[in-house]
């Protein structure tokens, strides 16, 4: 019967009867709905979380970019050089570079080998090859070279079958213009003595007569090495260093010669002066600050209290953020991994700085500061600390796995690890009995002794694949000390937000997730909300329909009664 009343969706205000049913089945449904709402805020509340974890996830992933572009001694420790004629010579240097200045004399330039053919073509598309296919050959290095050219191919096309050769061993031709001629042109892509190129004419069988004589081609640029001097040396005045490059790395340590020409009056002598780059190191240190703090701020606002309204933020209390900052904050503050506290001695040992605090880089623990809880800069220590030591300062920094030892007794050494090594300071044991290692530990693990070699190596652990070289094991004699694989505070971090952003592993991730369950828990709970409402509406509007077509029999009934008394007291 209901239903019968009912067409799709009815909506009525104030029919027959004169009263406002749909008025009074939305007050009802908003009542009613009441529970919908709450849970429609409360995964409001949810979703302001994820978008929180969101920025505090991609703030530490910028400041990982960050810390990662900074965490060697190239990147951060950069050092400047200087050349009285970079028309002769220019230079760079890594961290490895001494403080120093050197005298270069360049006696020639590192050349490649390039021949020409002597007869010219009007046209680029002139036959080469007659009606069958012959050979093109040449000599590159030492090494003979032929290529099959098909019948009735053009200049043109024998530049792009010498360059599209699967063989090619290094050369590139290519067509010179003499104004109103084309000329075939190779060149040899090597630089040195050693890259030697010429037109094989023994073993061509090309009948074009610009490729059928040793005649036909001319050396226009003869391969030699580039020959130079450093510091004077070799001495002679006829020995020279030779290489076959114009870029040089391997003769003074750290620093990379680019020869650019032999000057006006060859050998032109310059002077390449290093320097450390202060400003530079200094403008790293404050965008480590800077890059940490803005985390941390990020972190402090998303978790703080407001004592006065007493009420927290989005995430106070979180124990995942609590976490994370805890961490960051241990990784700020504590020693750098794999350094040991200085000792004065004698002898010295122990690494110049350890913390960040030696540097003058502390947290601020003023109450009310406007920086309280971020990073600040002693200024005046920090530039004393640069001017006194960059270099162990740039190693607190950014010391990239280095290895180091402190030797209480016997004498040992740093020799090797490997990448699963991991960054710490190990503590090294070791005996020696008939001339022989007889036992030895890292890390407090039993080693495996190498006597051949004289060395031990680290098997398990955070130490696993450390090598250490004992120097000499005289008999009836023991060795103990500290083996240090050095980490600077960038990519201590750096590697720590790693671990803290992984998608797998990472707190911020598993929190995500978790949150993502709680709000589709949620979403169900509210679909089914929404669903009884419907139903409840639905079922109102059916109920008030049937009431109105009541009301309306009683409203005709009450209409005819009325018309009926009035007729019999008309008579």
């Amino acid at each position: 019967m209901a239903d019968d009343l009912l067409s799709g969706q009815i909506n009525f205000t104030g029919l027959g009867s004169g009263t406002d049913f749909q008025t009074m089945i939305d007050k009802l449904i908003e009542i009613e709905g009441t529970h919908k709402r709450k849970l429609e805020n409360w995964k409001q509340e949810w979703e302001l979380k994820n978008e929180a974890i969101t920025h505090i996830n991609s703030a530490m992933l910028e400041l990982r970019t960050t810390l990662s572009s900074m965490d060697t001694m190239n990147s951060f420790l950069t050092k400047n050089v200087a050349s009285t004629n970079e028309g002769v010579l220019t230079a760079s240097a890594d961290a490895d570079a001494e403080v120093a200045t050197h005298s270069v004399q360049i006696k020639q330039l590192a050349k490649n080998a390039i021949i020409v053919s002597k007869t010219g073509y009007a046209n680029k598309d002139d036959k080469v090859v007659g009606s069958s296919s012959e050979q093109f050959a040449y000599s590159y290095a030492g090494e003979e070279y032929a290529l099959d050219v098909a019948a009735g191919t053009t200049l043109e096309g024998l530049v792009n079958l010498i360059n599209s050769d699967p063989d090619n061993p290094g050369v590139r031709a290519s067509l010179v213009s003499d104004g109103s001629n084309y000329h075939l042109q190779i060149r040899g892509l090597d630089l040195g003595s050693n890259a030697s190129l010429s037109f094989n004419a023994a073993g061509s069988t090309m009948t074009d007569p610009g490729f059928d004589d040793a005649s036909d081609f001319e050396t226009t640029q003869v391969n030699q090495n580039a020959m130079f001097k450093v510091d004077g040396w070799p001495s002679a005045s006829d020995a020279w260093i030779q290489t076959d490059s114009n870029t040089v790395s391997d003769v003074i340590e750290g620093i990379t010669l680019n020869f650019k020409s032999t000057g006006d009056s060859p050998p032109t002598e310059v002077q390449i002066s290093v320097a450390t780059d202060l400003e530079g190191v200094s403008e790293n240190v404050h965008t480590f600050v800077e890059k940490v703090n803005e985390v941390r701020s990020m972190m402090m606002e998303l978790t703080k209290f407001d004592d006065v309204e007493q009420r927290g933020s989005i995430m106070t209390g979180n124990y995942a953020f609590q976490l994370v900052d805890s961490q960051l904050k241990q990784a700020s503050a504590g020693l750098a991994k794999g350094f040991i506290h200085y000792d004065e001695g004698p002898p010295p040992t122990g690494d110049f700085y350890s913390t960040l605090s030696q540097v003058g880089i502390l947290t601020d623990a003023e109450k009310g500061s406007a920086t309280e809880g971020l990073l600040v800069i002693d200024e005046e220590l920090l530039a004393d600390t640069l001017a006194s030591n960059v270099d162990a300062v740039a190693a607190l920094f950014a010391a990239d796995s280095i290895g180091d030892q402190k030797v209480d007794s016997g004498n040992f050494s740093y020799y090797s690890h490997l990448l699963v090594t991991e960054p710490g300071a190990y503590d090294v044991k070791y005996e020696v009995s008939g001339g022989a290692i007889t036992s030895a530990s890292i890390a407090g693990s039993t080693a495996k002794v190498d006597n051949s070699a004289g060395t031990i190596t680290a098997m398990d652990g955070p130490a696993k694949g450390l090598v250490i070289k004992i120097n000499d094991f005289p008999n009836d004699s023991s060795g103990s000390g500290v083996i240090q694989i050095k980490q600077g505070k960038t990519g201590e971090l750096a590697n720590l937000l790693k671990q803290l952003t992984s998608q797998e592993s990472g707190p911020m991730h598993i929190l995500e997730d978790n949150y993502d369950d709680i709000i589709q828990s949620i979403d169900k709970k509210i679909d089914y909300e929404t669903v009884r409402l419907d139903r409840m509406a639905r079922d109102l509007r059916n109920r008030f329909a049937r009431l109105e077509a009541t009301l309306g029999q009683y409203d005709q009934i009450n209409t005819s009664l009325a018309s009926q008394i009035g007729q019999l007291s008309q008579k």
